[in-house]
């Protein structure tokens, strides 16, 4: 922190299938110097799921809505795959709520080929949600091999308040080509990527629209020998942008 400058709040939105409890790095690194605070997406986090369509654009609603009730914002809104998108579409929709965004590997496009969702969605839902912690801490084993363990408890504990019904509701997640929609940003954005060898979404070729839309407003930061869970893979690097972002925006 840099004396004389009053930090802004920091706002966490999940992925798909994960929910509030998946920050518990950032919420111990950065929790003693600005309010932290980490909303739960519909149908995540034992949050209640409409049966209609299931968008970013409405579940960045759902968040600027949050926020607003709380009196919150503006805010650096850091936000991971689907929750990089929300936070983005967040930005778009809820200028005066954003004061900077840090997205980690978003879903670029997300969804299926159709936009509708995820292929691997409805057979995640069916082998992981609602289970005992006892059986999803063996599951973890193999599926969050490598985390720090308390992000492997917090994915456990998301997988226990995932919605049942999340893969049974209709989606649509390009609504809009969200890299190019970039363009419309009118806040600094520190990107934080993987490689795509390793299942990072995010393509080169991505990076560079974003870099033409958004000029010297972007920080990209690729983070190598890392996948789609970059904060979990390689803590220390994450952080380390994470910090620095921080720091930035509250400089304005």
């Amino acid at each position: 922190m840099t004396a004389g400058v009053t930090p802004l709040p920091l706002v966490l939105l999940h992925g798909l299938t994960d929910s509030a409890a998946c920050w518990p790095s950032v919420v111990e690194a950065v929790g003693d110097s600005r309010p932290v605070i980490a909303l739960n997406a519909r149908g995540h986090g034992g949050m209640p799921l409409p049966d209609e369509p299931f968008t970013v654009t409405a579940l960045a609603a759902d968040a600027a809505r949050e926020l607003r009730a709380r009196g919150i914002g503006p805010a650096i809104v850091l936000g991971h795959s689907m929750g990089g998108v929300t936070a983005e579409v967040l930005a778009l929709h809820a200028p005066d709520l954003v004061a900077a965004l840090i997205l980690e590997d978003p879903a670029w496009p997300g969804g299926g080929d159709d936009g509708g969702a995820p292929a691997w969605l409805g057979d995640t839902v069916r082998r992981l949600a609602g289970r005992p912690r006892d059986e999803l801490t063996a599951i973890a084993a193999t599926d969050c091999a490598g985390w720090p363990a308390a992000e492997t408890d917090g994915w456990i504990t998301a997988k226990q308040g995932l919605d049942r019904r999340l893969a049974d509701v209709p989606h649509q997640w390009q609504e809009r080509d969200w890299v190019a929609a970039t363009a419309e940003l009118r806040v600094p954005v520190t990107l934080i990527t993987g490689e795509t060898a390793r299942g990072s979404i995010v393509t080169p070729a991505q990076v560079e629209v974003a870099r033409a839309a958004l000029g010297d407003r972007l920080t990209h930061v690729p983070v190598p020998g890392v996948g789609h869970n970059i904060r979990r893979e390689a803590p220390g690097a994450f952080l380390a942008a994470v910090r620095d972002a921080l720091h930035r925006a509250d400089r304005g």
